[in-house]
């Protein structure tokens, strides 16, 4: 049986935006946007070098196509949880799967 867990995040106090992130992305093979789920088809961690339309996440389900850029990322939120809340206030959550025994 296979689950789904949220990609743990840094202290964010002390973290740049680019390294949590980078934390978050780690493994994820899912994107989940406020109740949808996408199969993450391509994510760029960012880093310093990282440009305002660099796309950082790709992502499909069924018919829909998911393309979010560096600049959707400026001024965001991230929770400790998991979670990172864009300006607009969507949820977005970077999943990996996880083998359950």
């Amino acid at each position: 049986m296979h689950s789904l867990t949220t990609a743990p995040l840094p202290a964010l106090a002390a973290a740049p935006m680019f390294d949590s992130l980078t934390a978050a992305m780690n493994e994820a093979a899912f994107i989940q946007v406020d109740d949808a789920v996408f199969t993450a088809d391509y994510l760029h961690a960012p880093d310093e070098f990282t440009r305002p339309d660099d796309v950082l996440v790709e992502g499909t389900r069924e018919d829909q196509e998911l393309l979010l850029l560096q600049r959707d990322f400026d001024g965001a939120k991230l929770a400790g949880d998991g979670e990172i809340y864009l300006r607009d206030g969507t949820l977005i959550r970077f999943l990996r799967p996880t083998a359950v025994h």
